[in-house]
């Protein structure tokens, strides 16, 4: 070849290379996101405890409204009761109070009948007893107050106090028991106090001109005058 010619660039071109993995750039911008992942996982737990507490706070408020509409209900039942048992006016009703003895000194109770909460709806009283002025049936109730400081003998242990209810008639020649309580006194022989309450009530079919009245069979243990704890009662159902 002649001396002055010139000769073409060479470029060698490497082959491809089989099985060489790929390495993707890495930005700069990538080694910012557990920073913000960071941070969106703490705002995710104020959010959920902010729920958290608010439906506390509502759980909270809901027992309370469910508290305050229960009692409303029931002081409205009771007052309902009251209102629905109240005695009306135009039917008999009495309720005596305290107790004492008659002056013969036999078990038939004697009551207050005028004073405290005593009172008479056309009902008459005498001698201890309800007299019925108006035929029909009528709910009659008796609460005694019993004690005494301590108990009897050892052989007189086990004795029973008899609280009755009767009824005298001018249709049978003797009274007759409408309602009977046993009450079984001082069973505990170490008893140095002994108290009972005695409660009986009933609906019974009164006629004009009967008497009811009540009767104690130990009447040293009646706690007498306390209108609270010894009461007697009737009125028309």
């Amino acid at each position: 070849m002649e001396a002055g010619a010139r000769y073409p660039s060479v470029f060698v071109v490497d082959g491809p290379q089989r099985d060489v993995p790929f390495v993707p750039p890495v930005r700069r911008h990538q080694k910012t996101w557990p920073c913000c992942q960071l941070i969106l996982g703490v705002l995710m737990l104020l959010i959920l405890a902010g729920l958290g507490i608010q439906g506390y706070f509502l759980i909270c408020f809901r027992k309370e409204l469910d508290r305050a509409t229960a009692e409303e209900n029931a002081e409205a039942t009771h007052e309902k009761f009251v209102q629905d048992h109240k005695p009306a006016p135009e039917k008999p009703a009495a309720h005596l109070t305290g107790a004492s003895f008659t002056a013969s000194g036999n078990s038939t109770l004697q009551w207050e009948h005028t004073l405290g909460l005593a009172f008479l709806q056309d009902m008459g009283y005498k001698g201890g007893s309800l007299i019925c002025n108006k035929p029909g049936h009528y709910y009659i109730y008796s609460k005694l107050y019993l004690g005494n400081s301590g108990c009897p003998h050892n052989e007189q242990k086990n004795m029973w106090v008899v609280h009755s209810i009767y009824k005298r008639t001018p249709r049978y020649p003797e009274d007759r028991p409408l309602l009977i309580n046993n009450i079984l006194y001082c069973n505990s022989k170490d008893s140095t106090f002994w108290w009972h309450n005695s409660f009986l009530a009933g609906v019974v079919q009164l006629e004009e001109n009967e008497e009811i009245y009540i009767k104690v069979s130990e009447r040293q243990l009646v706690r007498i005058k306390d209108e609270f704890k010894s009461y007697f009662g009737a009125f028309m159902i």
